[in-house]
């Protein structure tokens, strides 16, 4: 089996290569080797490469920069995974698109089931789920929803809170975080295996549902994973000691873009189909800031 890999040097795209199945032959593209801006360019690769499989995993993420950037963040988000999803399926093969809690508007108090109506509330959430609904019209395509991703390397918020830690206890700052954004960690170990699983699954014909949820399990705010990343970042040694996090509200934290209060996915779906159960996030994440410890300093 040969797959197609998108954003390969991104946190999702680096794990997916790391955990990739056996005899599976990865073909790993840069943003270089294949830019979503360039639809022509990405159709041809797809088109030679023959993959049975694209992941992809690349996307325009920088939900307030989307606001100002509307057209290249609607281009890549959308009109180039339709391209994705037409080409591949022209002759068999199938697509797994990486979408975002965030086609949700977060009004509901409940955890979103993958059936929920969607209704985005910033310019990112809205071209994701354009991605969707494109992409969704040709065979074989497959949604894969997800919520705050990180992992033990790319960019992500438990990255930067590993710095913000260390220099604000270091010169005695306080980090503010918000409290009343409601949702569920991932990290990109577990995501990947998912990914995996339902690749196992749709090859041997066994999926009828085409849109899925996974997170960790667990229902927090910014600030809880916050003070837990500096919590369990000193207790590994990454940090000497973790910083002061204050709680506070998101209208004191301005941004461009709006997010939704609660986004927590259900996931009870993808736990049944695959026999896999999600993992607590709090376990998710001590995993994970081991596994950097080791990385970063040989333990």
């Amino acid at each position: 089996m040969k797959i197609l890999i998108t954003g390969i040097d991104g946190q999702l795209g680096n794990q997916l290569k790391e955990s990739s199945l056996k005899g599976v032959k990865i073909i790993g593209l840069k943003r270089k080797q294949f830019n979503l801006l360039d639809n022509d360019h990405c159709k041809k690769t797809i088109l030679e490469l023959k993959p049975d499989w694209i992941i992809n995993a690349a996307a325009f993420t920088a939900v307030d920069s989307a606001e100002k950037e509307i057209k290249k963040t609607f281009d890549i988000n959308a009109k180039a995974v339709e391209t994705l999803a037409k080409t591949i399926s022209s002759y068999g093969g199938r697509l797994l698109q990486i979408s975002t809690d965030f086609v949700f508007d977060g009004s509901k108090k409940t955890p979103y089931l993958p059936t929920d109506k969607c209704n985005p509330i910033n310019v990112y959430g809205a071209s994701k789920l354009q991605g969707e609904n494109l992409s969704l019209k040709y065979p074989g395509t497959l949604i894969l929803r997800t919520s705050w991703l990180y992992g033990p390397s790319g960019n992500n918020f438990c990255l930067k809170m590993l710095n913000l830690h260390n220099n604000a206890a270091k010169q005695s700052k306080i980090i503010r975080v918000v409290n009343d954004q409601i949702g569920s960690p991932t990290d990109t170990i577990q995501l990947s295996k998912i990914c995996w699983e339902l690749i196992k699954k749709q090859s041997n014909n066994e999926i009828n549902e085409r849109i899925f949820h996974w997170s960790n399990r667990g229902i927090i705010s910014w600030y809880d994973f916050a003070v837990s990343i500096g919590k369990y970042a000193e207790e590994y040694g990454l940090i000497e000691k973790a910083g002061s996090v204050k709680s506070i509200s998101s209208l004191d934290y301005k941004t461009i873009a709006k997010r939704p209060a609660f986004s927590v996915l259900n996931c009870n779906n993808t736990e049944k189909f695959l026999n896999i159960k999600q993992i607590d996030w709090v376990e998710a994440l001590k995993s994970n800031l081991r596994i950097y410890a080791q990385r970063k300093l040989g333990k």
